[in-house]
């Protein structure tokens, strides 16, 4: 008997489970037809970008997240709230979509505060203003992040790849890590502190007024203004700029 009651439980958990699992690949489903589709996530303060499409996130009232492109594209989008995060990628059983050539699709997010934002792939970001305390932004792949204002206490900038990122604005603390050949260009960052660590051919610029500690090893070069006071640790080919 009990036996037989094991064996009735297991296709009912093997549906529960089925379902679960196609829920989790699909995403939050779209709203819309054609070449346009709105997904209804709300309360995230991070982005997290997968794959080739590209992302424009702009701060302001609310949240609103909306995709346009190819219609068969579109079908394909996998978009996710997992915590505070808003995921987008592609629906893919294997999970890892690097490769393919999926552009044609472009996501605009607006939300009220962004506290955080990553790439893992080839698609492009842009940030158009971010104020508060922290952010943290990082990429991996050939993906580009550009931020058009920063406005914070302590900005955190990471490459391992190709992929570049182009930075203006302040922050009173700012951290740069490369591992690759991406570069950092904060350039136009007014910052009153830095760390700055490269390990690879990327380089790294800012506007330091203040003390920065700096370790380079490889080919990579930092510039960080005549305000700056480096403590430099090098080992190769890169050159260090303080004042």
């Amino acid at each position: 008997m009990r036996l037989f009651a094991t064996i009735a439980v297991l296709p009912l958990a093997a549906c529960s489970f089925g379902s679960e699992s196609a829920d989790a690949k699909q995403g939050l489903p779209g709203s819309g037809s054609g070449t346009t589709r709105t997904f209804a996530a709300a309360g995230f303060d991070q982005v997290d970008l997968r794959g080739s499409d590209d992302i424009d996130i702009r701060v302001g009232t609310g949240f609103s997240v909306r995709a346009e492109g190819p219609s068969k594209e579109l079908d394909k989008l996998k978009i996710e709230k997992i915590g505070n995060t808003l995921k987008v990628g592609r629906i893919n059983s294997a999970g890892f979509n690097w490769g393919d050539d999926q552009k044609g699709v472009k996501i605009f997010v607006t939300m009220p505060r962004i506290a955080g934002a990553g790439i893992a792939g080839s698609g492009d970001m842009t940030i158009d203003r971010i104020d508060g305390q922290n952010f943290a932004g990082e990429t991996a792949g050939s993906g580009n992040m550009t931020i058009a204002a920063l406005n914070v206490q302590t900005g955190k900038f990471s490459i391992a790849g190709s992929g570049d990122m182009s930075v203006a604005g302040t922050a009173k603390q700012l951290s740069m890590k490369i591992a690759g050949s991406g570069d950092i260009d904060a350039g136009g960052v007014k910052a009153e502190g830095a760390s700055v660590s490269i390990a690879g051919s990327g380089s790294a610029t800012a506007e330091v007024n203040g003390p920065a500690d700096v370790s380079v090893v490889g080919s990579g070069d930092v510039d960080l203004g005549k305000g700056a006071k480096c403590t430099t640790s090098k080992m190769g080919s890169g050159e260090v700029h303080c004042g």
